[in-house]
């Protein structure tokens, strides 16, 4: 049985008002701000914008020319930023279709129309297929503090479109989903939180196809830029991709409490959350929360996995494997409609991640360790930190 010695206990929430007035309340014995804390993050007031969100021809391309003084076409509400070769970019159904209304096969996942990117002399000898990098970028209003997700779906035909893919071991196509939380447009800056995969349309026999990929932030200015980017770093004949459908909402919340210091050998974690308002406005959704918690001994820098994709509110004991030292705890939520057969659900079926929460700290303590520290103050409260998202993955004891 965990004998907790003393029954502090840290709280990671965003946006839960009902949690706040407990906090205010309450008669705490230790004050919160003894301890300090971080920005307390929010479910933003209002759901964001993202315009033009599945590029279609219908709402418009304009023109620019690339490194080679090609013409190119990018989507009306975007901007984009070549950073390496010359691509050919167009709205797939114009591009392959001969004009917006035309009728052809066109690589899509939602409505009419994708982009397509293609690259330079992408069939033709000597050197087909040269390395290209494109990035899309719109910038959005934000809530400073508030916590957001994106998803969003691509297609990468390493070696074309024939089957089977004859594109090489180690020869990949990278499909990246970005959000940078300033508000900056650089894709090589820090900031820029990054989501990444590499899997081919084809791999060891079967059609993979489209992949969805999710990222999340917290805002850090009144303006987030979100970013689609295809990075073709290879030269291999026939690289293309298409990007569409992409989908930003303010992302679900996730709360975490465990104890500050235990005494024994198990640590009592547990959880909740809440559902953003537009996930749950999507029609015909069946979206249902989902939480991963991760756990660490604080030395080491790897998260391990103690928990994941959790259906409810819950809570468990983690099995500590060491005494006297500090274990991490962290969680997010994600938002995801389960497998079911077709119609069943929203379509496109996008994935919502919440952000990873902060590290909170338990110090375990051996049965013979009775004494507090100096310094220590006693008494039951709660510290509200902010969920901030984190590339970083770290071990357990």
């Amino acid at each position: 049985m965990t004998i907790l010695r003393f029954s502090r206990m840290f709280t990671v929430s965003l946006g839960f008002l009902w949690l706040l007035m407990t906090v205010i309340n309450a008669e705490p014995v230790a004050s919160v701000h003894q301890q300090g804390t971080g920005t307390l993050g929010t479910l933003p007031p209002i759901a964001p914008v993202l315009n033009n969100p599945d590029f279609e021809c219908r709402i418009g391309y304009y023109t620019q020319t690339n490194s080679i003084n090609k013409e190119i076409f990018i989507p009306n509400d975007w901007q984009a930023t070549i950073s390496d070769g010359a691509p050919v970019i167009h709205s797939a159904r114009t591009f392959f279709a001969k004009s917006c209304t035309g009728s052809a096969h066109v690589e899509r996942i939602n409505l009419e129309d994708s982009i397509v990117m293609r690259a330079q002399d992408l069939e033709t000898p000597p050197a087909p297929g040269k390395p290209f990098d494109v990035a899309f970028h719109q910038s959005i209003s934000a809530t400073v503090g508030g916590a957001y997700s994106l998803s969003g779906w691509f297609l990468s035909l390493c070696g074309g479109s024939a089957v089977p893919s004859d594109c090489p071991e180690g020869i990949y196509m990278a499909k990246m989903l970005g959000i940078d939380p300033t508000g900056g447009t650089d894709i090589n800056a820090d900031s820029v939180i990054w989501t990444e995969n590499r899997r081919n349309f084809w791999e060891e026999g079967k059609r993979v196809g489209w992949q969805q990929l999710s990222v999340s932030a917290v805002a850090q200015a009144p303006i987030i830029t979100v970013f689609a980017r295809v990075k073709s770093p290879f030269r291999w004949h026939g690289n293309h991709a298409f990007i569409d459908a992409l989908s930003l909402v303010r992302a679900p919340l996730s709360m975490l409490t465990v104890p500050i210091v235990v005494t024994g050998t198990d640590v009592l974690v547990q959880w909740e959350g809440l559902q953003s308002p537009d996930i749950a406005a999507i029609a015909g959704g069946t979206y249902q929360l989902r939480y991963d918690i991760q756990a660490r001994e604080h030395v080491t820098d790897t998260w391990t996995d103690f928990l994941m994709g959790q259906e409810a509110v819950g809570s468990a004991l983690f099995p500590v494997g060491c005494a006297n030292t500090v274990y991490e705890f962290r969680i997010r939520t994600r938002a995801e409609q389960p497998d079911a057969p077709a119609p069943a659900g929203a379509w496109p079926n996008h994935r919502y991640h919440g952000v990873w929460s902060d590290a909170l700290p338990v110090q375990i303590q051996s049965q013979n360790n009775n004494a507090a520290e100096p310094g220590e103050l006693p008494g039951p409260y709660r510290l509200y930190l902010p969920h901030v998202e984190t590339q970083e993955t770290r071990s357990v004891c």
